[in-house]
């Protein structure tokens, strides 16, 4: 089956736990985390003689990053949508670095499409088994092993972990690169050559983060913290008029409205989608995307109305192309919005927990992308995307 773009909540709507259940849940969760960290961290201490017997001679020698030569480098960013359009920044600035070197991406399946226009297709590598978030996905040691030795054979020189878990330290490790960079890593972060201390610093946008973590291969250029101020989007997989054709579009200008995201708790109220989707029906087709898990929820924000469509299960190659082409997008923070916004589409992101007004502000040209706080009349919202009003209580 196909993987669509994912912002599907693993919870279901209708059965959401109560409040005291799910805190009591969250801190036995927390304890058994704890747990195992701290399990799992006294056995790689016990076990390092051993991983440094293991690993490619002098993996674990210090270095000097700056003067570091590599002909073929793997980037791991295992992320879900928007983390991962952040790692594929980095491309430009490590082929300025490494000129002549091959540069691979591993990446979730669901993410290839992410990297169309940086790197050849052959190397943009698909694995599945390098686990971003446990709650949402479930891990494989087994897997996670047989996976990095299938690609040994390519010999990197270079492994940069954009990632930064346990599992892609791990599997950076087992890939037995020369050497490898990488931040956080958990209790597993050992497992670097380097691990890049304050990479993840808190409350910095996370857009940044993977360029900290490059920063130590770029101490000698004049300026080594190289995160642009635009993102530079993948290239759709077809054309827009071809989209259009194929989904019986019209010429006239649509607009997308994304309700889903990858928790229920970052959700703005199915209601306030709908009335924004009223409203910008009156100006053009409103395109109500969605996973095939979120049929429901797009069809409850759709709501029947004529010019308002509901759209689920399209790969992420053909919704890069819908986002594209849209007149404007409203999401919540999530992937999909900084899509639309580093496309240049007229782009609301209605933020509910205010850390994410800090890390997940969208980014794109002559201000047309901003963040909204959940109390914002779907009004206000619409009058930024048509480009009429101030956008008044976006903060």
């Amino acid at each position: 089956m196909p993987f669509t773009f994912r912002c599907a909540s693993s919870v279901t709507r209708d059965r959401v736990p109560p409040l005291s259940a799910r805190n009591e849940r969250t801190c036995q969760e927390t304890c058994l985390r704890t747990l195992a960290k701290a399990t799992i961290g006294a056995g790689l201490r016990l076990a390092k003689p051993l991983a440094c017997w293991w690993a490619r001679r002098g993996y674990f020698r210090p270095r000097d990053w700056a003067t570091l030569e590599a002909r073929r480098i793997a980037i791991v960013a295992c992320h879900w949508l928007g983390d991962t359009l952040w790692a594929s920044q980095t491309v430009d600035v490590l082929k300025r670095r490494f000129p002549g070197a091959e540069l691979y991406a591993v990446t979730k399946p669901g993410s290839l499409s992410l990297w169309n226009g940086w790197l050849e297709p052959e190397r943009v590598l698909a694995a599945p088994e390098v686990v971003s978030d446990r709650r949402r996905e479930r891990a494989s040691w087994r897997a996670l092993a047989r996976r990095a030795a299938s690609w040994r054979p390519l010999d990197f020189d270079l492994a940069i972990d954009l990632t930064g878990n346990r599992y892609s330290a791990f599997f950076c490790f087992w890939l037995r690169p020369g050497c490898a960079l990488g931040f956080n890593g958990d209790e597993a972060g050992g497992l670097y050559t380097y691990r890049v201390p304050e990479a993840d610093r808190a409350g910095a946008p996370l857009r940044e983060r993977p360029f900290r973590v490059i920063a130590p291969l770029l101490a000698a250029w004049p300026e080594p913290f190289a995160c642009p101020a635009l993102l530079r989007p993948p290239k759709p997989a077809c054309e827009a008029r071809e989209l259009r054709e194929a989904l019986k579009l019209g010429d006239d200008p649509y607009y997308v409205v994304v309700p889903g995201a990858g928790w229920a708790e970052k959700e703005w109220p199915p209601e306030a989608f709908a009335e924004v989707a009223r409203r910008l029906s009156s100006s053009g087709l409103v395109l109500v995307l969605g996973t095939p898990a979120q049929a429901g929820l797009c069809a409850t924000v759709a709501g029947g109305l004529e010019r308002v469509r509901v759209v689920t299960g399209e790969p992420l190659g053909r919704v890069l192309g819908l986002l594209a082409g849209a007149a404007g997008a409203v999401t919540n923070v999530s992937g999909l919005g900084h899509l639309a916004a580093a496309y240049g589409r007229r782009t609301a992101m209605v933020f509910r927990d205010p850390i994410e007004r800090q890390i997940g502000c969208p980014v794109g040209p002559d201000g047309c992308a901003r963040l909204f706080a959940p109390d914002t009349p779907p009004a206000i919202v619409v009058e930024h995307i048509r480009g009429t009003g101030e956008g008044g209580r976006s903060r």
